[in-house]
């Protein structure tokens, strides 16, 4: 679980970071910013291929972050209730795990996919952009 943690984080960090180290006009999907490209050497058939990886779990990963929201409302509510079972509730952090898991899973599984498409300096650049950014806000 802790790898799958760490494999979440860095993808939200290399979707998100690239925006914040590149200025606020850079894009957030990193394929589609010209610096980012450029630096990366990255091909407009890769830049496509990473753009059809996102899009094809973009409504899943919006339906998950839904039903995560609802799940947790429901939880404070639970927890909010002076007469809350306590069986309703360990419940629904089951649910709000299994969901969170699902969420990983996905993300995890699109970083595998973006790599696969990525040559290794490729990759070894993304890695450096990430770290200059984490660099910038530290």
């Amino acid at each position: 679980m802790r790898v799958s943690l760490v494999l979440f984080v860095f993808i939200y960090f290399i979707s998100f970071s690239a925006h914040a180290y590149y200025g606020s006009k850079a894009n957030y999907k990193w394929w589609k910013n010209p610096n980012i490209v450029s630096e990366m050497g990255l091909t407009k058939q890769q830049a496509n291929s990473i753009e059809r990886i996102f899009s094809s779990n973009k409504n899943k990963i919006l339906k998950y972050q839904k039903e995560l929201r609802q799940k947790d409302i429901q939880l404070r509510k639970k927890l909010n209730k002076s007469d809350s079972n306590n069986e309703e509730v360990l419940r629904l952090i089951d649910d709000i795990e299994h969901i969170k898991a699902n969420l990983t899973r996905i993300k995890v599984q699109m970083y595998l996919k973006v790599k696969g498409v990525l040559t290794p300096e490729q990759i070894g650049i993304l890695h450096n952009i990430k770290s200059r950014y984490q660099g910038t806000h530290h």
